[in-house]
């Protein structure tokens, strides 16, 4: 078996190989994109720098794995975009990581990954190397066919949100969260994707950020957020069903799926009460590298 960085003569194999391997939950890692060309997209990013942020294993001329990071410069991380290993899992995957984690420890603060619960040679990863299990979120899934839309009713509080309105919506926006807000206008500029708000008094008093996975077949709510002093009024239950019949009436999706933490039983039990219900579990790790100064990297 040998280890090299990702040419760019070996995108289009790496990235077929990738959308097999993320369609399994027992291989799936957050993150990765959902279509073929998205993920040659992604991962040919990861080959623009000068130094290595995707490495691949090969038997033969056959992948067997691949580990990529996603690089965060102003927040001094990466995400993981694997690793992934085909056969003698536990041996590539330690050998994909002996080489990425020196880039990693040389130009980031910190690393992390996410993973569905099934991917069980992931997670044993993640505790070999004393990676934090820092959260862990169930995905529900809700299908047209299930769905019984609310009593009609116009909401003109709810509107697009626009480029303007970005400083607003980083107020209400998690620093933790997956997405930036920046991605979050970056990809709302997509087809099928929109950023929803909600508007009170003159104030966002909440938002919503659905993202289109499969044109025609699935959507995502990846975030729903409503200011503290405007929870418990059900301006979140309003912005859900804005989202949902947008979904299903007007993009025409069979399903939406969205994610709630393990310790927010009060949002699962309003999620599943509208018709959610439970599809998997996603388990997310950080490793925490100790304070050096960062390289510079280009």
């Amino acid at each position: 078996m040998q280890i090299r960085e990702l040419e760019v003569r070996e995108l289009h194999t790496a990235a077929e190989w990738l959308y097999q391997m993320n369609g399994q939950d027992r291989h799936y890692v957050a993150w990765m994109a959902s279509e073929k060309n998205e993920i040659f997209e992604q991962i040919w990013t990861l080959t623009q720098f000068t130094e290595p942020l995707a490495y691949v294993a090969w038997e033969g001329s056959e992948i067997v794995g691949f580990l990529g990071m996603v690089p965060f410069f102003e927040q001094k991380f990466c995400r993981l975009l694997g690793p992934f290993a085909l056969k003698e899992e536990s041996d590539v995957i330690e050998r994909l990581w002996d080489k990425a984690s020196l880039t990693a420890q040389l130009h980031f603060d910190a690393v992390k990954v996410a993973c569905y619960g099934a991917n069980e040679e992931l997670k044993a990863f993640a505790e070999t190397h004393a990676f934090e299990l820092y959260n862990v979120e169930k995905t529900l899934v809700l299908f047209q066919a299930h769905y019984k839309a609310a009593e009609s009713k116009k909401t003109p509080s709810i509107f697009q949100l626009q480029e303007q309105d970005k400083e607003r919506l980083d107020k209400l926006h998690p620093d933790a969260a997956y997405y930036t807000t920046e991605e979050m206008f970056h990809l709302s500029r997509h087809q099928g994707n929109y950023i929803w708000g909600y508007g009170k008094e003159g104030e966002l008093a909440g938002y919503l950020y659905f993202e289109t996975i499969a044109e025609g077949e699935e959507g995502e709510i990846c975030f729903v957020n409503v200011h503290p002093s405007h929870r418990n009024t059900g301006i979140g239950t309003e912005l859900m069903e804005h989202a949902l019949q947008y979904a299903f009436y007007a993009l025409e999706l069979q399903a939406v799926t969205l994610s709630v933490r393990s310790l927010n039983p009060q949002a699962e039990q309003l999620y599943k009460a509208i018709g959610f219900q439970e599809l998997n579990e996603i388990h997310a790790y950080q490793k925490v590298f100790t304070s050096t100064p960062p390289a510079p990297l280009h």
